[in-house]
């Protein structure tokens, strides 16, 4: 045995503890420090004070505070430099063929042109982000809408001509309608508190169907309130439709219009064209517009229905009647402004239809 062995031997048996080895800290010269600072320390450079003294003032480690002031005397700047960075996987000629792939086609995925581009290997991530950054494309999902047949095309464009000059006055003696279903949300994921052995309890279930059940509704409004909602039963025929014409459509335009002109809109549905319903439409005097076919973008509800489905999603409805109350306690709140803006936008509809030469537009 050694002489060192039988040293710490005595030491160990004395109750000497081994020091531990000292790990991570901070080196010198590796203090991250905010460009506000960095120029504090050459102010002070050019007003006489020493390093130490910038450094006690600071509080900064006395290498980085001679750092700063050596990087700025050589460079004249106290920005960090950017680094290099890891080296571009694809090359300009690359780049190029990417940008032009995607023009040609713009229903591409960025998994075509991955593959266009072997043998060199690139993700579908950079390619998305090599598009962001040397063009103004983005990818996106495409927007739902309706494929409108070019003879509908060139009436929308037509209907919306001669429709220009119409005043925001004439726009309010309208009487907006239209009927959208409303899903029934009750198989949201809740969370509770439970054993293991509790998966299975009454409390730490919650029900679920194979399909969402829902409702449909019809309603109406004008720029300055909302008409009367109806519940539909079933799937609504022509009859049904007399029938809400002959109660909820009299008694919303008595209530809005108190007397006053007014035209009443609804679009081409089988059921809103058919000979009864025209027949009962003509007998019950009632001012109908003639509309476009496939152009729920000129209609404003349609809009509506979207702001009302928005007010009721945060409240949980497990019934078909619980969902009812919410929706008529929701479209008899609405505010008068959202439903004024709402008929205030006809001008730019007509304008978007007119410059999309009948096509789908934004609204």
């Amino acid at each position: 045995m050694t002489e060192r062995s039988r040293r710490m031997g005595r030491r160990r048996r004395m109750g000497h503890k081994r020091m531990p080895k000292k790990t991570g800290g901070v080196k010198k010269g590796t203090t991250q420090v905010s460009d506000e600072v960095k120029g504090s320390v050459i102010q002070l450079k050019h007003a006489g004070y020493s390093g130490n003294k910038i450094a006690r003032a600071l509080k900064l480690p006395r290498s980085t505070v001679y750092r700063i002031i050596s990087v700025h005397a050589i460079t004249g700047a106290t920005e960090r430099r950017k680094g290099s960075g890891r080296p571009r996987t694809t090359t300009m000629a690359e780049d190029e063929r990417m940008i032009l792939c995607v023009k040609r086609d713009r229903s591409t995925t960025s998994k075509e042109v991955s593959a266009k581009l072997k043998p060199t290997v690139v993700s579908d991530k950079t390619v998305r982000r090599r598009i962001a950054e040397l063009t103004d494309l983005k990818s996106t999902f495409k927007v739902k809408k309706p494929f409108i047949r070019p003879k509908n095309r060139v009436a929308r464009v037509r209907w919306c001509m001669d429709r220009l000059h119409y005043t925001i006055e004439q726009w309010s003696n309208f009487l907006w309608s239209d009927e959208s279903p409303f899903v029934l949300r009750f198989c949201q994921k809740t969370r509770c508190w439970r054993l293991s052995s509790e998966r299975n309890c009454t409390f730490a279930i919650t029900g679920s169907v194979k399909h969402d059940d829902k409702i449909m509704v019809w309603g109406c409004f004008a720029a300055h309130g909302v008409g009367e909602l109806v519940l539909i039963d079933g799937i609504m025929d022509q009859y049904q439709y007399i029938d809400i014409v002959r109660t909820a459509v009299r008694r919303s335009a008595d209530l809005l219009f108190q007397g006053r002109n007014w035209t009443f809109q609804q679009d081409n549905d089988p059921k809103h064209t058919a000979i009864n319903t025209q027949r009962a439409m003509h007998e019950m005097q009632i001012p109908l517009e003639d509309w476009p076919s496939q152009s729920p973008d000129l209609n404003p509800i349609e809009n509506l229905w979207s702001i009302l489905d928005r007010s009721i999603s945060d409240r949980r409805c497990n019934t078909k009647a619980e969902l009812w109350e919410c929706l008529q306690k929701a479209w008899y709140k609405l505010d008068s402004s959202i439903l004024t803006k709402l008929v205030e936008s006809m001008p730019r509809r007509l304008n978007a239809v007119i410059d999309n030469k009948g096509y789908p537009t934004k609204y």
